[in-house]
C-alpha cells in the first residue's frame, strides 16, 4: 500500500536542491517510494491513500551529537568552562545517576527532539541500553555510542575493555532493531590512555562498529597530548590507527589546517555544536575549511545541560551566522548549506546514506513545517521560502513528524510519550542527583 502525502511545498534535499511547489512524497514500507512535483505523480491504485498535508515536507533532522539522556541535568553549572562544568558539577552528579535516571531522561529528550522534527540522533552516554529504550519507546531513530572513559565515577562501569566489550554485547542484543544502530564511544583522548584507544579502535574494525568521540573542543584539552607526543590530537589518533571507517569527530573546534587534511583523507565526518561551544565559550570551528577539503559535517546540539535545548534549527542558524563571523564573508555559506547540516550532509557526516534526504529507497523519515506563520511571508518566488526558513523558522513551526513512515508527532504533540506523566518524574530525579 502507497500513503501519498501533498503538500505545497515539498524540499527532498537531493543534490539537484529541488524544491517542488506543491509536491508529492510517496510512502512504502517505511520507506520513500517516489517524490516530485505533484503534476508528475504517477497514478494511485484504489487500496492507496492520499493525504493533503499541505505546508513543507522535508527530510527528517539528524542531530550529530548528544547527550539527551542529560535533560535530568539540564542548566547544571551555568557560567561554569567545560573543564570545571564537567569536574564540579556534571561528573560528581553522573556519579549518582543510575539506568532508570537515563531512561528517564532520554524519554524526555526523545520527545523534545521529535517535536522539533529531529528524527535521528546520536547518543553517546553510559547506561547505553536504557538510552536505546527510551528511544524505542519514543520511536526515535538512534546511533548509540556507549560511552568509554576513565574519569572519576566512571569506575563502576569496570575498565575500558570492560566498557567495549559491554558495547559489543548491546549491539548483538540490538542487532534485529530497525530503529538502533550501536557503535563505541570513547570520550576522548584525555580521558583515554593510548593503550584505551587503541583496544577500542581494535574492536570497532573487528565488529565493524563506528566510532564516535569528543575531539578538539576547547583550546587546551590537547596540551597534554601535544607536550607528550608532540602531536595534536587529530594526529595522535592516526599515529595510533584511530581514524576506522566511520568515525565521527564530535566539536572539532582547535584544528590546525593539518588536522583538517587528516580528517579528509580518513573520511572523519563532523558533528558541529555552536551552540554548546559558544554557551562554553570553547570558540568556532572551522566550519568552511572543513567543507572546502570535503570533510561531511553535520549540526548536533550536544547535551541539553551544555545547551541548554535540543533544538537543531537554532545550531543551523548559529552554524550559518558563526562561519560567517569566523570567514568575514557573508557568503561564507548559504541557507542551503545550513539545511544540509541538518539533513543530507549530516546523514554522509555517520555514514548512513539511508537518512536525511526524501528519496527512492531512503527511510521514511519525514517532518511537516507548517507556514502559517507571519515570517513565511512573503514568498516572491518558490526559493524565498527557504531563506524564511533558515533565517526566520522556529522548532515550533513542526506540527507532524513521521519515523520510518510512522506518525509520531501530530499537530505538535509527541504521540508516543506521555510529557505530563513523566515530566514530574524527571523534576525528582534532577533534585535528587542535584544532592
Amino acid at each position: 500500500m502507497t500513503e501519498r502525502y501533498l503538500a505545497d511545498y515539498v524540499l527532498p534535499m537531493d543534490e539537484a536542491f529541488s524544491l517542488y511547489a506543491p509536491g508529492f512524497v510517496d510512502i512504502e514500507s517505511g520507506r520513500v517510494a517516489g517524490v516530485g512535483p505533484v503534476a508528475q505523480a504517477p497514478l494511485l491504485g484504489p487500496d492507496d491513500a492520499v493525504h493533503a498535508v499541505g505546508g513543507l515536507l522535508l527530510p527528517g533532522l539528524v542531530n550529530c551529537h548528544a547527550h539527551s539522556a542529560m535533560t535530568v541535568l539540564r542548566g547544571a553549572g551555568e557560567g561554569l568552562p567545560l573543564d570545571r562544568w564537567l569536574r564540579e558539577v556534571i561528573w560528581p552528579r553522573e556519579g549518582r545517576l543510575n539506568a532508570s535516571d537515563a531512561r528517564l531522561g532520554m524519554l524526555v529528550g526523545a520527545a523534545e527532539m521529535l517535536q522539533g522534527g529531529i528524527t535521528t540522533s546520536v547518543e553517546m552516554y553510559f547506561h547505553a541500553g536504557a538510552v536505546a529504550e527510551a528511544a524505542l519507546e519514543a520511536g526515535l531513530r538512534v546511533l548509540v555510542f556507549p560511552a568509554v572513559a576513565e574519569a572519576p565515577g566512571w569506575e563502576r562501569f569496570g575498565s575500558p575493555a570492560d566498557m567495549v566489550r559491554a558495547s559489543v554485547v548491546l549491539r548483538a542484543a540490538l542487532a534485529g532493531e530497525d530503529l538502533v544502530e550501536v557503535g563505541l564511544g570513547p570520550h576522548s583522548a584525555y580521558t583515554l590512555s593510548d593503550v584505551a584507544l587503541q583496544e577500542v579502535a581494535e574492536a570497532a574494525r573487528a565488529e565493524n562498529m563506528p566510532l564516535h568521540l569528543h575531539v578538539a573542543e576547547t583550546r587546551e584539552e590537547g596540551n597534554g597530548v601535544l607536550e607528550r607526543t608532540g602531536r595534536t590530537v587529530p594526529a595522535h589518533l592516526e599515529a595510533l590507527g584511530c581514524l576506522v571507517p566511520r568515525t565521527l569527530a564530535a566539536h572539532a573546534v582547535w584544528l590546525t589546517p593539518e588536522d583538517v587534511g587528516i580528517f579528509a583523507a580518513y573520511a572523519v565526518g563532523v558533528a558541529h555544536c555552536p551552540g554548546s561551544n559558544g554557551k562554553l565559550a570553547s570558540g568556532m570551528a572551522p566550519l568552511a575549511a572543513l567543507r572546502r577539503a570535503g570533510v561531511a559535517v553535520g549540526v548536533g546540539t550536544d547535551g541539553p545541560a551544555s545547551n541548554d535545548d535540543l533544538d537543531l534549527w537554532e545550531e543551523a542558524r548559529l552554524a550559518l551566522l558563526f562561519s560567517r563571523l569566523r570567514e568575514g564573508d557573508a557568503g561564507a555559506m548559504g541557507v542551503e548549506g545550513a539545511l544540509r547540516l541538518m539533513t543530507s550532509e549530516a546523514a554522509a557526516a555517520l555514514g548512513r546514506d539511508d537518512l536525511g534526504a526524501l528519496l527512492p529507497g531512503r527511510r521514511a523519515d519525514m517532518v511537516r513545517v507548517s507556514l502559517d506563520d507571519v515570517v513565511y511571508d512573503p514568498v516572491l518566488e518558490p526559493r524565498d521560502l527557504l531563506g524564511h526558513l533558515v533565517w526566520a523558522g522556529s522548532r515550533r513551526d513542526v506540527t507532524d513528524v513521521w519515523v520510518g513512515g510512522r506518525r509520531v508527532v501530530e499537530a505538535g504533540t509527541c504521540l508516543t510519550v506521555d510529557l505530563p506523566r513523566v515530566r514530574p518524574e524527571l523534576r525528582a530525579a534532577a533534585a535528587r542527583l542535584a544532592g
